[in-house]
């Protein structure tokens, strides 16, 4: 009983009343809006996925087109013995001379690609309770691409706040590694037969 109730008349407490239930009625509509909304938004949440996935998909397509355009190119400037993926040292040799100093070189660094990815995971503090409410133990970054004339090239970047499992929900190129691995940040390089070497830094 509230404040004051002692005080009113029946007839002020049947108005009451039917103040209480008019309000109830009100309470329940707006708590199936609610309800809606919720359902809204996590099918909201299941299109950006099902959008970044499908995003996912169409770079890693783009990357083989380029690749082809790439090798297309290649061959078409007599240079496929150095088409990425198959380098071969060059060696550089000066005519042989009694008097002069014999001298060959070897190349390993023509075939280098650079590039530099920056990965901003804002809202911190609750990072870790949305990968629990997302049912995983870390996050990922989009796919980026290093050497645009390789399919292959493609890498993520994923981030576990307590050190936890690795395995994230993505393209599936992405998840030929092993399951048990843990760590907080990795970089991720898409599947394919061959691999490659890498040479990388982190600044956090």
């Amino acid at each position: 009983m509230e404040a004051g109730d002692e005080h009113l008349t029946a007839h002020e407490l049947r108005a009451r009343i039917e103040e209480q239930r008019a309000l109830r009625a009100t309470l329940i509509n707006d708590r199936a809006t609610a309800d809606n909304e919720v359902a809204e938004a996590r099918e909201r949440q299941r299109l950006r996925r099902e959008l970044e996935k499908e995003r996912y998909a169409n770079a890693a397509v783009r990357g083989e087109v380029l690749s082809l355009r790439g090798q297309r190119r290649t061959i078409d400037n007599d240079l496929a013995e150095n088409m990425p993926g198959a380098p071969r040292p060059t060696e550089q040799k000066r005519p042989p001379s009694s008097s002069a100093l014999a001298k060959s070189t070897v190349t390993y660094a023509s075939n280098v690609a650079k590039h530099e990815f920056v990965w901003e995971v804002q809202g911190l503090s609750w990072l870790e309770q949305q990968l629990t409410q997302e049912g995983r133990e870390c996050t990922n970054s989009n796919i980026f691409q290093v050497d645009p004339t390789d399919g292959y090239s493609t890498y993520m970047l994923v981030f576990s706040p307590r050190g936890g499992s690795l395995k994230h929900k993505t393209d599936d190129r992405f998840e030929m590694f092993d399951d048990d691995l843990c760590g907080t940040l990795a970089l991720i390089r898409t599947a394919d037969n061959y691999g490659t070497n890498l040479c990388y830094r982190f600044f956090v």
